[in-house]
């Protein structure tokens, strides 16, 4: 009986070092500058929403085709591929209500540095890391694209635009509620 409690007693301090150590570095894992898309004030020109929703689609696809290649967990691989999925369409969705207001608004076709960023912290990621950082930055990107697409659908300045983010609006409300419970669960 005095082995084992001299066993556990040195294991003692391993164990809360150990335990410090995963919080601080899933802390800092998880935080992340804030991103353009919560940046955004006042009243948003359909240019810039169309910038920002765009670099946010290709985040939502590039991150969650990594998922669907690292992750191990099922409800992660089922989350990743239904934001490739629905981001390609909302994709092509943006294009067309770009084309169709006024002075045809580019969209972009590659991610901004920060969410390049983003990807490169990622890539870095294996294990239960990555799968924690993936459902911490997806919680954050959708948190960021339910309210551009809120507010832009209530005060933007081109009526094709406001359509698209309103018609496009309760997909990702349905994106962050998932995410979310995906959150607690990991």
């Amino acid at each position: 009986m005095k082995t084992f409690l001299n066993a556990n007693a040195r294991a003692a301090p391993a164990f809360i070092f150990a335990a410090i150590l995963s919080f601080a570095v899933t802390f800092a894992m998880l935080w992340s500058p804030p991103t353009a898309t919560a940046q955004l004030t006042g009243t948003l020109s359909g240019p810039r929403f169309v910038e920002t929703a765009g670099v946010a689609g290709l985040f939502e696809i590039e991150s969650s085709k990594l998922a669907l290649e690292r992750s191990k967990s099922p409800e992660i691989q089922k989350f990743a591929q239904e934001m490739v999925d629905d981001h390609t369409k909302i994709a092509a969705d943006l294009k067309r209500a770009a084309t169709s207001a006024n002075g045809d608004v580019p969209v972009p076709s590659a991610l901004d540095a920060e969410h390049e960023a983003m990807i490169r912290k990622l890539k870095a990621a294996t294990g239960t890391d990555f799968d924690t950082l993936y459902v911490a930055m997806q919680t954050t990107a959708h948190e960021e694209a339910v309210g551009l697409f809120g507010a832009f659908a209530k005060d933007g300045d081109q009526t094709a635009l406001k359509s698209f983010a309103a018609d496009t609006l309760p997909i990702l409300q349905k994106h962050l509620e998932h995410v979310r419970m995906i959150q607690l669960k990991t």
